[in-house]
């Protein structure tokens, strides 16, 4: 397929995934995505209790500094802590939820609606498998964040605002080179050195629809981008609770944009990308 080709394929698996958003069924590994990072973010706000604090304040004040063990100083460092903690929650539990997403929306997209728990049961064995191979994506994004942040700290105006969107643009084209590795694994079954001996097929049949979905998957979470640099407007205005609020918002947000992207993904993969001799 050629980049025009790719691209209307790219619309066509958007929409088809849009129009599976009230499917509980599909849903179902990102929900529980989404408990575990309610869970890191309620222990999280909850750090000083006690039975918590021996653990977590250490962390804390190591992520954020001293002044983060002190209302409302915490609230201000939160998004930063949360966001650190859920590197490691997206690079383990984040890695196998898409890889039982992919299969549950691969059964889908042929007809063949397999069971959630059936859909888990072919991807636990591959758990590892999945971890390893989103592993280096996960790494080069936090590490693509950090220039980024070193770079621009510091910048204002118009330097700051190009220097975000070229930020923004090279992650997404970092997304696209590794986005169907999750479906090599899952519906291809394939060993993680073939897997990634895999990805130039999928850079010459569906790198065009990878960008296409991940600048569609990118728009929703614009808006939080502007939301987050409000935190210290809240802290200062005496309402630092509501800094929590927002990284609530962020969870839902990034599941539903997970949502989209394993599902239109998943599709692109089967109708472009995928090794028919390679499945089994």
């Amino acid at each position: 397929m050629n980049a025009l080709e790719q691209t209307v394929l790219a619309g066509q698996a958007l929409w088809r995934t849009l129009r599976r958003m009230g499917s509980a069924r599909l849903w179902t590994p990102w929900l529980v995505l989404g408990l575990v990072q309610a869970l890191v973010l309620a222990a999280l706000t909850a750090f000083a209790r006690p039975w918590l604090a021996w653990v977590l304040a250490p962390l804390v004040r190591a992520g954020a500094g001293e002044a983060a063990l002190h209302y409302p100083d915490f609230f201000r460092a939160l998004p930063l802590l949360y966001d650190r903690a859920d590197l490691v929650v997206a690079a383990l539990v984040g890695s196998i939820a898409t890889g039982w997403s992919v299969t549950l929306f691969a059964s889908d997209w042929r007809g063949a609606r397999v069971a959630v728990g059936e859909g888990w049961f072919r991807v636990a064995p591959r758990s590892l498998a999945l971890v390893l191979v989103q592993l280096p994506f996960n790494v080069l994004a936090f590490g693509l964040s950090v220039a980024i942040g070193h770079l621009l700290a510091g910048r204002v105006g118009m330097t700051l605002r190009a220097g975000q969107a070229a930020g923004l643009a090279a992650m997404v084209v970092l997304q696209a080179l590794f986005l169907y590795l999750p479906a090599v694994v899952v519906l291809e079954r394939r060993g993680l050195g073939a897997t990634f001996a895999a990805l130039p097929r999928t850079w010459a049949r569906g790198f065009w629809a990878a960008l296409v979905v991940g600048v569609a998957a990118l728009l929703p979470l614009l808006p939080l981008d502007f939301l987050g640099r409000r935190t210290n407007l809240l802290v200062e205005r005496g309402t630092p609770e509501l800094v929590a609020g927002l990284v609530v918002l962020d969870l839902l947000v990034g599941l539903l944009v997970s949502f989209l992207l394993a599902g239109s993904s998943t599709l692109v993969f089967l109708g472009a990308v995928s090794d028919a001799e390679g499945e089994r």
